[in-house]
């Protein structure tokens, strides 16, 4: 990206626009992020910000359910929703010369759902069997577990499906409430890439975004984070594998070191030639599955480990991963592994640089967090910029044993 294709616009109710012109494609991808999730909710309403996410698709005095789901996908394109820890998203897909539709039907069921009661009911039996699909995946419980126990109390540990016994009182009054509250102009982000044009783009939003709910102030001051963190165990007699998972509080977004720390990722569990893949996997023969993950968040953020593997081989399996942190806290990191990572990182982001939806979720991610504008070139050269040194530090700052959350959920 070069900062001459990237524009910004904001209108008078306070709706931010951000688009990339790529001219070389011929697709386009939309995305409308609205800034809630779990963070904004409370223990008694957990879970509504996803539930809303759902039903926003189930109709607008304009068009039904059907008719939004079709919108797109008769013309090649397709649309969706997904919710996060601090925001929703509702993206949309499709060819260049399709983008105006995209932005009808997006700003339409962003502004415009009709929170039907027999939806309703239909869609809390919908939400209530995903949540127990993801009881059913221990892999995906085990990192809600994690979270919830690196963030105790607060709404970055609550589980972004929600608490069932919510999900089965939510009424329709509730969900109204949520929608106007958070659902505002100034809350959203609407980001797109592709071969588009930034004022067309504008002016298709002005004429389909019509209104706007009224800002109460929902969005206010979040809790303070906590001071301690958990550790944590489940026996699950349906298991005959044990899964781990560790994790550490780290920083946000806009934090200087968010590089090294993508990188140190990389190092230790991004891939079949990270450190934890040759090490536990392929040397000793451990597990099947083993990965680290960064998520940076808007004041805080998490390194994780997960792992699955025999149940006598816990122990063994945290061993070995603490021990290669405990390498990196010691330097111990050739000038060519370092090479190889950076390379590694270059040839994702610019192979990066042709996809339009993951550009849309680039700069609508750093619009919602408010982070710079920062080109390709500039990317990669605080990726160079890295030292071994700075891994070192991470590791000591960030990753000792009295920092590290463990979570178990082993057979009996």
């Amino acid at each position: 990206m070069t900062k001459e294709l990237f524009q910004k616009t904001v209108l008078s109710n306070g709706l931010r626009i951000v688009t990339e012109s790529m001219p070389w494609v011929r697709s386009a991808a939309l995305g409308i992020w609205v800034d809630t999730g779990p963070v904004r909710e409370t223990i008694w309403n957990n879970g509504i910000s996803h539930f809303l996410e759902h039903m926003l698709f189930k109709g607008t005095s304009k068009r039904s359910a059907k008719e939004i789901a079709m919108s797109l996908e008769a013309l090649g394109g397709h649309i969706n929703g997904s919710t996060g820890k601090e925001n929703s998203l509702y993206s949309a897909y499709s060819l260049d010369q399709d983008l105006e539709v995209a932005i009808d039907v997006l700003a339409d069921l962003v502004q415009d759902a009709q929170l039907d009661d027999r939806d309703i009911e239909l869609e809390r039996q919908v939400v209530l069997a995903e949540i127990n699909q993801a009881k059913e995946d221990p892999e995906e419980m085990i990192l809600d577990h994690l979270y919830a126990n690196l963030f105790p109390d607060h709404p970055l540990g609550y589980f972004i499906y929600g608490a069932e016994d919510n999900v089965r009182a939510f009424s329709r009054e509730q969900l109204i409430d949520f929608y106007k509250d958070h659902y505002t102009p100034e809350n959203i982000v609407v980001s797109a890439a592709g071969n588009i044009e930034h004022d067309r783009v504008v002016d298709a939003v002005e004429r389909y975004y019509r209104n706007g709910h009224h800002h109460n102030g929902s969005n206010g001051k979040l809790p303070d984070l906590p001071q301690n963190f958990r550790n944590g165990k489940i026996v699950d007699k349906s298991l005959h594998q044990a899964h781990v998972a560790l994790g550490a509080r780290t920083f946000g977004f806009n934090h200087p070191q968010r590089f090294a720390l993508v990188l140190l990722d990389i190092l230790l569990g991004g891939g079949m030639s990270s450190r934890l893949f040759q090490n536990i996997r392929e040397q000793y023969g451990f597990c099947y599955t083993v990965y680290s993950f960064s998520d940076f968040m808007r004041e805080t953020g998490v390194f994780g480990f997960y792992i699955a593997c025999a149940p006598d081989k816990v122990d063994e399996s945290i061993g070995l991963i603490k021990n290669e942190l405990d390498q990196i806290a010691r330097g111990a990191i050739s000038d060519e592994e370092l090479a190889m990572i950076k390379s590694q990182i270059r040839g994702g982001i610019l192979l990066g640089q042709d996809s339009s939806n993951r550009r849309m979720r680039k700069i609508g991610e750093r619009e919602i967090y408010q982070g710079p504008v920062e080109t390709v070139d500039e990317i990669l050269e605080q990726i160079d910029r890295v030292t071994v040194e700075e891994l070192r530090e991470l590791v000591k700052t960030y990753f000792q044993d009295d920092q590290l959350s463990t979570m178990l959920i082993v057979p009996r």
